[in-house]
């Protein structure tokens, strides 16, 4: 009898041990994003028949954000609500390593972002990602550009800024301005990430009005996100709030104060 119950000891301590290396590679090997990469062509040219310049498309993980990509020029009306857009001021060559896209945000502009409502257009869902277990479950975006060439971009930074999004066009960067947009991002985004992003990676850049801060023209809500590299999973990197969180976290609360009143 002693002998059994030393066998189911044993036998016991190795399941344990089992479950924890499985629970351990789990967490190292971290959940893989189902977001693909879809053919847009079709979209792309209904999208044209509005009589704008597509440049491309644009989808975001965790979203209802599923829209062409044009560019402003002299034909282009941001203010045109026959379908839904957004546009660039820039007009990137093919040397070009970051791409730039504005697009309205009109209801979702409080200090508590509303998230999952389908019935918002252009970029108004682009706010849910200033909560932390959002973003941790939705970080991918699929971009179309100009030739037709779709490919899966990797956020690295979420920003809610004191800046116009309209002084923040680049066409093109060296590697030295390149490397200082990227820490710029980096030390001022809401999150840390463990996203690897240098002078070789192509960049996407997503920006939006909001009145979290009340009624102003100069505050934007900013996404970063990098070209997706051969080879890489897409597994969802870890997120971290950081000390610029904590003034979100302050507006968030007294909004919910002011909504009680």
């Amino acid at each position: 009898m002693k002998v059994k119950k030393k066998y189911l000891i044993v036998f016991g301590i190795i399941i344990i041990f089992a479950v924890a290396c499985l629970l351990l590679l789990y967490l190292n090997l971290g959940k893989t994003s189902d977001f693909k990469a879809i053919d847009e062509s079709s979209k792309i040219e209904q999208a044209k028949t509005y009589g704008d310049d597509v440049t491309g498309w644009l989808r975001v993980e965790g979203t209802n954000i599923d829209l062409a990509l044009i560019a402003r020029n002299n034909t282009a009306d941001v203010s045109n609500r026959e379908y839904e857009y957004a546009w660039t001021n820039s007009f990137p060559d093919e040397n070009s390593n970051h791409f730039t896209y504005i697009s309205h945000n009109v209801r979702n502009v409080s200090s508590n972002p509303i998230i999952g409502d389908d019935t918002m257009t252009y970029f108004e869902q682009l706010m849910s990602f200033i909560y932390p277990e959002f973003i941790e479950e939705n970080q991918f975006i699929e971009f179309t550009n100009s030739e037709g060439e779709t490919s899966i971009y990797r956020i690295f930074g979420v920003t809610l800024i004191d800046e116009s999004q309209y002084s923040s066009y680049y066409d093109t960067f060296d590697d030295e301005e390149l490397d200082d947009y990227i820490k710029k991002v980096k030390d001022e985004s809401m999150y840390d990430m463990d996203v690897d992003v240098n002078s070789s990676d192509m960049l996407l850049t997503l920006y939006t009005c909001t009145r979290f801060y009340g009624a102003t023209d100069s505050y934007s809500f900013r996404v970063d996100a990098r070209e997706l590299r051969e080879g890489e999973s897409m597994k969802y990197s870890t997120v971290d709030v950081n000390k610029n969180y904590k003034e979100i976290e302050k507006r968030m609360k007294e909004g919910e104060e002011n909504e009680e009143v």
